[in-house]
């Protein structure tokens, strides 16, 4: 009997000999996120909506149990590409998940490519990274920077006014989502009168308050995004210095006026108009789960964008080595499982461009509202339905 026992299972390892190892193996996952400096809050949210994910799947997927590899990338290009080589070459990782900033992604995006390993992004919005230098083994998850940022510059020009100031950080992201407002912006006839460009981690806006000031009679919005906890600063000084006293009405990505900056913001945050691809507030069983679930892990504490991309990611990645069986060793099947598979996520329906690897989503326009017991939410104004980015120059 024993001899028996010992030639069967000799024989199933022969048969499946590629599943029956990945099955036995550990699924190896790096997170390439900060955990210090002016991005350190974005990388803390993406592992709280990453860990509740795994946590709903046991810490398994397609029988493999699931390892996470961390180390501090500072959001800085040269260290996030020393870890991402390391993870590479001496962990062999299944999966990297990272990073926040536009920067990064493209400073990584070469090693990525030519190691054949899977990137998930689960924030930098860089459009070039699903564009004209997107590669097949990069899957984003969270936005472009056009995509989240055109929708506003459509909906100001036909529901706020003509007339728009922008004010962004001088970095990849903001250079991108200015352009992107712009365009939308200026396509249903608005004109974007002055620009401006603050170092990323300013604290004082008093130089661009005054700036604005001299054009706030003309002014029908200030579209703004600033990364960090530098972004309730400008909204706190810009509603302290008065200018919002008028018709002038704040603007900018969702994420300038959400769930992780309300209570930095207070009362100065009502009344912003926001685009993106998630508020807390949306109404639907699926979110009003998501958000229960969340609340149960961490303390009652309200989900916000960069929580669900954090969720979303861990879910793509657990439903894709679901489908090819906890077999990955076919980068080619293990894409197309990946750019197949649709999630019912707590932002709406998405699913992976397999032209581009972005993510295709809905985009809503938002406004802050004080509610009747006194908490902050957000109204729905309009949802731009399942916004996919033509991601130019890319040829997948």
């Amino acid at each position: 009997m024993k001899n028996t026992v010992i030639a069967l299972a000799a024989a199933a390892a022969l048969t499946l000999p590629g599943l029956a190892g990945a099955q036995g193996k550990d699924l190896k996952i790096a997170m390439l996120l900060p955990t210090s400096a002016v991005f350190a809050v974005y990388g803390e949210a993406i592992m709280e909506g990453f860990n509740l994910a795994l946590e709903e799947a046991g810490n398994k997927a397609a029988g493999r149990n699931i390892v996470l590899l961390k180390e501090d990338n500072k959001e800085d290009p040269r260290t996030s590409l020393s870890l991402v080589r390391k993870y590479i070459k001496d962990d062999n990782v299944d999966f990297i998940v990272g990073p926040i900033a536009s920067h990064v992604v493209a400073a990584i995006r070469d090693d990525i490519h030519r190691s054949k390993t899977f990137l998930v992004v689960p924030n930098a919005g860089n459009n070039d990274v699903t564009g004209k230098t997107c590669s097949p083994y990069i899957i984003r998850t969270s936005f472009s920077n056009w995509q989240a940022n055109y929708p506003m510059g459509l909906y100001a020009a036909e529901a706020v006014g003509k007339s728009a100031y922008t004010v962004a950080s001088n970095y990849d992201a903001g250079r991108e989502m200015a352009a992107a407002f712009a365009q939308g912006f200026a396509e249903k006839g608005g004109k974007v009168t002055a620009e401006e460009w603050p170092a990323l981690g300013t604290a004082d806006f008093a130089p661009t308050i005054t700036n604005v000031r001299g054009k706030a009679a003309d002014l029908d919005t200030l579209w703004s995004f600033i990364p960090g906890t530098s972004g309730p600063r400008l909204v706190n000084q810009v509603s302290q210095s008065g200018l919002r006293s008028g018709k002038l009405k704040l603007s900018g990505p969702v994420f300038m006026a959400d769930e992780l900056f309300f209570g930095a913001m207070g009362d100065a945050a009502i009344g912003m108009l926001g685009s993106g691809h998630y508020v807390a507030s949306i109404d639907t069983p699926r979110n009003n789960a998501f958000q229960a679930a969340f609340r149960k892990k961490y303390g009652n504490k309200v989900a916000h964008v960069v929580h669900v991309q954090g969720y979303d990611s861990a879910k793509l990645i657990l439903a894709a080595v679901e489908a090819t069986k906890g077999d990955l060793s076919d980068k080619d099947k293990l894409r197309a499982a990946m750019t197949s598979v649709q999630l019912d996520s707590p932002r709406g329906k998405i699913s992976i461009d397999p032209k581009t690897g972005n993510v295709v989503q809905n985009i809503y326009i938002t406004e802050v509202i004080k509610r009747a017991d006194g908490t902050l939410g957000h109204k729905v104004l309009r949802t731009y339905d399942q916004v996919r980015d033509k991601g130019e120059g890319c040829a997948l």
